[in-house]
């Protein structure tokens, strides 16, 4: 059930963002949210591909080939990083970005309050707050900030 309610919030936050519609680029600062959202995936992904096995043990066992799913989402990350990065695929890839980190999205459930590689992995509540926050800004780095409501006037 746990699975279920974490991936629904993350659906709708997605849902919600294009509810809202997108308003389109806000100049510098978006370009530099781009290289902000970037980094992480690029880190991350190099990561998938360097230590495979411990990313593994995050995966929930129910998955098959697991080190193989590690490799495919951290090839997944690099390419999505590259192309917020290049002005033909920066939406493209925020919306895929925002999907992936969906899709991913059961493994840090499942990892929740363990210790990976010595570090100890935040527990379910946290990491939704976060994993919404980085969703919203992969959006925005891709689409823009959210329309405001339009005002009716009389």
């Amino acid at each position: 059930m746990i699975y279920f309610t974490t991936s629904a919030i993350l659906i709708l936050t997605v849902l919600a963002f294009f509810l809202f519609g997108a308003h389109g680029s806000f100049g510098r600062l978006q370009w530099f949210l781009r290289v902000v959202v970037a980094l992480p995936l690029l880190a991350s992904g190099v990561l998938h591909f360097t230590r495979t096995a411990l990313l593994a043990t995050i995966v929930p066992p129910f998955f098959p080939h697991r080190s193989l799913l590690v490799l495919v989402s951290g090839a997944m990350e690099l390419a999505g990083a590259a192309g917020l990065l290049l002005p033909a695929f920066t939406r493209a890839a925020s919306v895929c970005l925002a999907l992936l980190m969906v899709v991913i999205f059961p493994a840090n459930v499942y990892a929740a309050n363990q210790f990976v590689g010595g570090l100890h992995m935040p527990s379910v509540p946290i990491r939704t707050v976060l994993q919404v926050i980085y969703i919203v800004l992969l959006l925005m780095a891709g689409w823009g900030f959210p329309r405001s409501p339009r005002r009716f006037e009389v």
